[in-house]
């Protein structure tokens, strides 16, 4: 008797074991009519059924169409995926997130008995950038105010982009995991000094990397 066991994963890395995708997170400028994706199958002999949708805030959306939905990706193959916005307007004063996920599930091989087969669900996110926004993407990071009372470091965020902070510090102390700040929001983190001098911080750009390191001396307010 053959015994087929099939796991489900969830994972929000860009490449594995699998297919690979060009690209850890997605930026739709409100006037590019699509933009699109590359889905990369490098085995030789695994052939993928790779399916994708769109969701915010854990609701799938019709804001967007992906094309295609679903279909196979034969091995040593490449297909595109093209996202289209449907709405002819979002917001005109801050960037929207979404998130893209693409599941892959390997096709069943009847001469392997014993077999392992993983079904791979990758996360990303897709920011749709307004266009009175698209000049000051590189720089909002610079924007953040941060503020510092009774052994708490807020960082205030007053523009219209989501900011993901890479690295933080203070004082020589990271924070590890600082997190995104979502536009006109703000965001906080206990630390264990008293009277701290200078923050540090970067963050993360439309394509991934890392920005410059900024500093900014803190104000105390321990009222």
């Amino acid at each position: 008797m053959k015994n087929i066991l099939l796991i489900l994963f969830f994972i929000t890395f860009n490449c594995y074991s699998g297919i690979v995708i060009n690209g850890t997170r997605f930026i739709y400028s409100q006037n590019e009519r699509e933009i699109a994706l590359s889905i990369e199958n490098p085995e030789e002999n695994t052939t993928y059924l790779i399916q994708s949708w769109i969701e915010k805030e854990n609701y799938k959306t019709n804001d967007f169409i992906l094309t295609p939905p679903l279909f196979k990706l034969n091995p040593q193959a490449i297909n595109k995926l093209r996202i289209i916005k449907t709405k002819p307007s979002l917001q005109d004063n801050k960037e929207t997130l979404y998130w893209l996920h693409i599941k892959s599930l390997p096709s069943l091989s009847e001469n392997i008995e014993n077999s392992l087969h993983i079904v791979v669900k990758s996360s990303f996110k897709l920011f749709y950038r307004p266009e009175s926004l698209s000049k000051t993407a590189d720089s909002a990071f610079k924007k953040l105010l941060f503020n510092y009372r009774n052994h708490s470091l807020t960082a205030k965020n007053p523009t219209g982009h989501y900011i993901t902070l890479r690295e933080l510090r203070i004082d020589g102390i990271d924070i590890t995991d600082p997190g995104m700040i979502a536009p006109f929001s703000e965001l906080s983190w206990e630390i264990p000094i008293s009277k701290p001098n200078t923050v540090y911080w970067n963050a993360l750009n439309d394509y991934g990397g890392k920005t410059q390191l900024t500093s900014q001396k803190l104000l105390l307010n321990n009222e």
